[in-house]
This record gives C-alpha cells, structure tokens and sequence, in this order.
C-alpha cells in the first residue's frame, strides 16, 4: 500500500503515535475519581482510535513487509508491534468496560450523577485501566524503537 509511491506504513504509524500515549493518559484520568467526570468520553474515544490506529499500522506494515522483505530487526519490531496491538485492544475494552460501570459526578448544575452499573468491577477497573496504559505507553515505546533501528540500522 503506498500514497504518491510512499509506503503507507510510515504514514500510518504517526496516528498510532499520537493516539496511543493521548489514550493511555486518558485512561489514567478515567481512573481518577474526582477527574472520571470530564474524561469519560475522550478516553473512550481516544482508545478506539489508537486502537484502530495500531491495527492500521499492523495491517500496512505487513504490506510494507511482503513489499521489502524482512530481517531479524523486523522481525523484532513485528513482535513488539503484536504486543502493542493485543494492549491496546485490551484497555481499549478496558475504558469501555469502565465508561459503562464505573460511576461519576458530575459538577453541572441540576444533572444527575450517574450511578456505579457494576459494582463488582469497579475497584478492579480503578487498577488496571492505569496499569493497562502504563504497559501500553512500554509498549508502543519498545515497537517505536525497534521500527527505528530496523529503518536506520538494517
């Protein structure tokens, strides 16, 4: 897959770039009691669109891959980016989990706060959705790095 002869690969990897830490601190903010209120909706959005932006980014760098060829240093850059893709679709799933379980008040005037759906999870979602973006910010550092060295060193 290429854009005016570009591979489409390293164009795409830019979205999974941004999205992907942007959805990580959204999620950690999601997690936050007092600040879930206002970061509800962007983290659920966020994760969806990083999500989507690493499967993208997997999807045309097998392209690029069946296209150049392929060596020990992407090889090592495909296992990272495999890891990133399975993280970021689990706190993916993760903030969907918490937009519809966990509870939140909201500080505007005569709205009513919403009620805690699922109170089994709850305490669970507050620790992983920080450590799901933690592993995920590793994640898509590691991919990063090893996609450098396999562009600059091989």
């Amino acid at each position: 897959m290429t854009v005016n002869g570009l591979p489409l690969h390293p164009l795409v990897v830019h979205a999974a770039v941004v999205f992907v830490p942007l959805a990580a601190l959204a999620a950690i903010a999601f997690a936050v009691p007092k600040w879930r209120w206002a970061a509800r909706w962007p983290a659920l959005v966020l994760a969806g669109l990083a999500a989507v932006a690493v499967q993208l980014a997997a999807m045309t760098g097998d392209s690029l891959k069946e296209k150049v060829g392929g060596s020990a240093l992407v090889a090592t850059h495909e296992m990272w980016a495999g890891r990133l893709q399975a993280g970021m679709w689990v706190l993916a799933a993760a903030t969907l989990l918490a937009f519809w379980a966990l509870p939140h008040a909201t500080p505007v005037h005569g709205a009513a706060d919403k009620e805690a759906r699922g109170t089994v999870v709850q305490r669970p979602l507050v620790v992983l959705l920080p450590v799901l973006a933690v592993v995920v910010l590793g994640l898509v550092v590691m991919t990063g790095d090893a996609g450098a060295r396999a562009v600059w060193a091989g």
